[in-house]
């Protein structure tokens, strides 16, 4: 037991903690349980700050959380919904999406940081693997989880983060504010359409100088990628945060508008390509 939560099974286990599956004792809530032990006191203070950013939101595509505290013994817990389905990293492993089908997802995901935004939330950490597709009807919800490094109140400085989706004002330290999720989220769609994040280097250091100095790689095996989405990705993308979209909101608005236009010109010649699977059909019913 954990205070009132039943411990059920490991759902996974970080640097500072763990995340159980377990049943609240007297209500019968079924949660996802997200533990830091006593030796961390400074992760034990950003959990119940991440718990009161995430009790601030109400978003599909945001993970809700029910409960927060820290026992007796000095374990801060946060109690969330139990997100079935698997991340967009583990999706992204099986293969690249479709085209149109990354720009779907990350039109969710934009529609929820709308939400944060509006808040004065600032998540920092939105990649691959802090997004579930979770089943719902006969498709999914892409929902935005991991808050532990998000602030609230505006802008910030510092250097938290994963350095493959890291900023370069972040890498810098500098100010972080809207235009630091843009950049993180266009780094996921680019990811989600062509199955490899552009600026991973063999360590630390080479990856933070591709991020601060390198160009972003034109991915010549991408069906689909006109040249109305490259110059998109282009400007989310830019180093200096004033020459990307100003807001979640002008991003999202210009993925739609791409949506709901015939691609400006015709792909370069690719190899054969595997019919749509299951799962990439169901994003797809989403747009006809």
């Amino acid at each position: 037991m954990i205070d009132r939560y039943a411990l059920i099974r490991l759902l996974g286990r970080g640097g500072m903690g763990e995340v159980w599956e377990a049943d609240h004792a007297t209500l019968a809530r079924h949660v996802a349980l997200k533990l830091v032990r006593l030796d961390a006191a400074e992760a034990r203070a950003r959990l119940l700050a991440e718990a009161r950013i995430l009790a601030s939101l109400r978003h599909p595509a945001i993970v809700a959380v029910h409960d927060a505290g820290i026992t007796a013994d000095g374990i801060a817990y946060l109690a969330m919904d139990v997100l079935a389905g698997e991340s967009l990293a583990a999706r992204i492993d099986r293969g690249r999406l479709e085209v149109r089908a990354g720009v779907s997802i990350v039109l969710d995901l934009l529609a929820g940081l709308e939400a944060a935004h509006a808040a004065g939330i600032i998540h920092r950490d939105i990649k691959p693997d802090n997004v579930l597709l979770v089943p719902r009807g006969d498709g999914f919800v892409p929902t935005l989880i991991d808050f532990g490094i998000s602030v609230s109140g505006g802008a910030t400085a510092d250097t938290a983060g994963t350095p493959e989706y890291m900023a370069p004002e972040q890498l810098r330290g500098e100010i972080n504010d809207e235009r630091t999720d843009v950049w993180a989220t266009c780094m996921t769609l680019y990811e989600t359409i062509t199955g490899r994040a552009p600026f991973v280097g063999d360590d630390l250091a080479s990856t933070s100088e591709r991020v601060l100095e390198g160009a972003l790689p034109y991915p010549t095996d991408v069906a689909a990628m006109d040249g109305r989405l490259w110059r998109i990705l282009t400007r989310g993308l830019r180093k200096a945060p004033a020459e990307r979209f100003s807001s979640v909101r002008e991003l999202r608005a210009a993925l739609v508008e791409w949506l709901a236009r015939p691609p400006t010109a015709p792909p370069p010649p690719q190899p054969p390509q595997e019919a749509p699977s299951a799962f990439e059909a169901a994003i797809l019913k989403k747009l006809t």
